[in-house]
């Protein structure tokens, strides 16, 4: 449940935001005619996103075991590269984002295009939505399609929303760079847990030598129990993972936390002593 809580918090928070912006940018110039363009390009790419995350689902399902497990890692391998990116790059480009979307605006108007502007919000949240869809497939494949994993995705989606219309509707102040930071660091333990997945579903599908227990909590602590649960979930914990699993887990964990935690204080050092 809380793995699927903060995907969805952060990704539908990063959609509600550009958004946001495109719509406060619209009011500002009195351009509210221009408004039921920009909802009917979220429309499109809210819808396009469910119906590639129905695609996949309902066709890897089908597909030979073997193959199922195969792509589920490949699933995986390839939502971590995309979540590592995009939450660096968040953290470096956030603060010119908002400039970038004026600038696609003025553009879309002084041409008069209803499909640039129309495109310009549909592009904006597609990418988000993408990106949800291949995070969820690993996830929900890792955790199970229980409720409470799904009403956690819910719940996050809801609340990114009320927050992204509080902020630029009703002009609530939130401080995003800490938002970011922390949802970010959480994200990044559950990119682990994928990394291990991905591990543990190569070796099912027999491409990866992947046997053997490091250790086994099974006794202690079973990833199936309430706590066990709840680390599955967010952390990615397993009883008895294996060897390669849990190499794979701290290989990526520990370097990708290191940077992240001091991203920003070497770009500030930088600038300063430019």
């Amino acid at each position: 449940m809380l793995a699927t809580f903060f995907l969805m918090l952060r990704e539908g928070l990063e959609a509600a935001l550009i958004v946001g912006i495109i719509a406060a940018y619209l009011v500002k110039i009195e351009r509210r005619d221009a408004l039921p363009k920009v909802i009917a390009g979220v429309g499109a790419a809210v819808g396009l996103s469910v119906a590639l995350g129905l695609l996949i689902t309902f066709t890897i399902g089908k597909l030979p075991l073997v193959v199922q497990e195969t792509l589920e890692g490949l699933a995986a391998v390839l939502a971590v590269g995309v979540l590592t990116w995009m939450l660096f790059w968040m953290r470096r480009q956030g603060r010119a984002i908002k400039g970038e979307l004026e600038h696609g605006v003025d553009l879309a108007l002084s041409i008069g295009s209803t499909r640039a502007l129309v495109g310009l919000a549909f592009i904006a949240v597609i990418r988000e939505g993408v990106e949800t869809v291949l995070f969820l497939i690993p996830i929900l494949s890792f955790n199970g399609t229980g409720i409470d994993v799904v009403a956690g995705g819910v719940l996050g989606l809801i609340i990114s929303v009320v927050v992204g219309w509080a902020i630029f509707a009703a002009g609530v102040r939130v401080n995003l760079r800490r938002f970011f930071t922390v949802t970010g660091t959480v994200l990044i333990f559950v990119a682990a847990g994928l990394v291990a997945f991905a591990i543990a579903e190569f070796g099912e599908g027999g491409l990866i030598a992947n046997t053997g227990t490091a250790f086994d909590l099974n006794r202690l602590l079973p990833d199936q129990g309430p706590l066990g649960s709840v680390l599955r979930g967010l952390f990615g914990y397993r009883s008895a993972p294996t060897p390669l699993e849990l190499a794979g887990y701290f290989a990526y964990l520990i370097p990708v936390l290191f940077l992240f935690v001091i991203d920003r204080p070497i770009i500030r050092r930088t600038a300063v002593a430019s």
